[in-house]
């Protein structure tokens, strides 16, 4: 009898990232793989660790060949075999006879299918005991008779009732067990009953971010846009914002490149680079013998593909992406929101600007979310000045706060001369502070003379909360010029 080949659950976005995966997790030895001839697919026994890790047994499939069985079925590489399920028609009595028995020969159980009824799973205390029902007919099998006290007679089986099929479900628990079953169902029948290891593809994922490969941008893009699974939406949005993160590395590590070699003198680098490059894992920095080295496998790598990284992310297509879902009626998630403006933050586009304007003075986006908003167009800098400009004088009070502290942060003297002129026009004590604090950050001599001024004019208010702010202010600039 013709093969069939069906996988239930099948996924659609993550065959690339997976099947990375598994060449970091499985590639260094062929232990507990079996190439299968008939299917035209590579699996492999879920080890001990992962078992434990997903509390699951089973076969994984590590690689299937194009056009071969296993691929016009679409299984897919990820996906982990726990059942074989074979089906014995029964047309007669000898039919139904022989599917009981090569049904029970194994593990004592099997789904009895009869017409209009659901499904019924037999199970049978031990091997030898009766299942407890007779049949009869030939083309049309009817269940003739059940024994009292019989396993079928704790189920809804009733005399007359039609049967369809005797289905026998294979709990695969090893290597092993897949090649016997395979090997008792070569002219059954059967199904596979597959599942999607969750935590295998995060982990894929994951370390896509990892890699600072080019190649990893489309298919997380793709995962991003179209998965279903929050859990994999919200790490292919962080690997892609470590990707960007890394990109940003790239004249530090073309330093390396460029002297072909894994270590550099420390002070002859860029110190924000080399701590960023630090803090990502990526290199290690000894001030006292003075050297910048980079950290194999992926340090070492990564100075071999930045180069390519940085250019396909300066294309654009992140920024676009990141741009589409900050705003909350697009994206629910606020953690993937947060990386989206993390991302801006980092590319610095111009075009984002207005969008995240809107971000900033949403009423319904919560706090947090608004002020990164504003951290992001502190970033992009002085493009964004004016229209910070705007949202502080027509924003409500959320956004007069977050709008100042980055104006403050941006500096120069048209957000300088604005947040003065606010100070000295403003009657409310919580953006009095913030924009003291933000024209404090701005620092020059117009800023700090601004300051002194409103030093004196609450210098006969020992309770104003902006006094006791001022006094902060010049006391901690007192501290660090000393």
């Amino acid at each position: 009898m013709r093969k069939k080949i069906t996988q239930f659950n099948q996924p659609h976005h993550v065959v690339f990232i997976v099947s990375l995966l598994f060449v970091l997790m499985f590639g260094l030895g062929c232990d507990n793989q079996y190439y299968d001839e008939r299917l035209k697919m590579q699996v492999q026994q879920l080890d001990s660790d992962l078992k434990d890790r997903w509390s699951t047994s089973g076969v994984v499939i590590l690689d299937t060949t194009p056009n071969g069985p296993a691929d016009r079925a679409q299984l897919e590489t990820g996906e982990l075999i726990s059942y074989v399920i074979a089906e014995y028609p029964v047309r007669d009595v000898g039919g139904f006879n022989s599917a009981i028995k090569q049904a029970l020969d194994e593990d004592n159980n099997f789904i009895l299918h009869l017409k209009d009824k659901p499904p019924l799973r037999i199970a049978l205390r031990r091997q030898g005991d009766k299942v407890g029902f007779s049949v009869e007919g030939n083309g049309t099998v009817r269940v003739k008779e059940i024994q009292p006290g019989t396993p079928a007679a704790n189920t809804d089986i009733q005399v007359g009732d039609l049967v369809e099929k005797i289905v026998d479900e294979r709990k695969i628990y090893s290597l092993a067990d897949y090649k016997k079953t395979l090997e008792k169902f070569s002219k059954k029948q059967f199904t596979f009953r597959t599942t999607e290891l969750i935590g295998v593809k995060i982990a894929a994922v994951d370390a896509l971010g990892e890699l600072g490969d080019v190649r990893a941008i489309e298919p997380l893009v793709d995962l991003f846009k179209n998965s279903t699974e929050f859990s994999l939406r919200k790490e292919a949005i962080n690997s892609l914002q470590r990707l960007v993160e890394l990109s940003v590395l790239n004249e530090l590590f073309q330093e390396f490149q460029s002297a072909d070699t894994n270590q550099l003198p420390a002070d002859s680098l860029q110190a924000q680079q080399l701590e960023s490059a630090a803090i990502l894992g990526l290199l290690t920095v000894d001030r006292n013998e003075n050297t910048a080295t980079l950290k194999a496998p992926f340090g070492t790598q990564f100075r071999h593909r930045s180069e390519a990284l940085y250019q396909k992310i300066n294309e654009g297509q992140l920024a676009t992406l990141a741009q589409e879902y900050i705003q909350i009626e697009m994206e629910p998630e606020q953690e993937i929101r947060r990386a989206c403006l993390a991302m801006i933050g980092i590319l610095k586009p111009v075009s984002a600007i207005d969008a995240l304007v809107a971000v900033l003075e949403n009423p319904a986006e919560i706090p947090g979310i608004r002020f990164q908003a504003g951290l992001a167009l502190s970033q992009i800098g002085e493009p964004a000045v004016d229209t910070l400009i705007t949202a502080f004088e027509k924003g409500d009070t959320s956004t007069k706060d977050i709008a100042a502290s980055a104006l403050g942060s941006i500096g120069g003297s048209k957000a300088r001369d604005r947040l003065i002129n606010a100070l000295e026009d403003s009657t409310e004590s919580a953006i009095q502070l913030t924009l003291v604090d933000a024209i404090a950050k701005i620092g020059d001599v117009p800023s700090m003379r601004a300051l002194e001024r409103q030093l004196q004019q609450y210098q006969q208010d020992d309770e104003s909360g902006v006094r006791i702010f001022l006094d902060e202010v010049f006391r901690s600039l007192a501290f660090s010029n000393n």
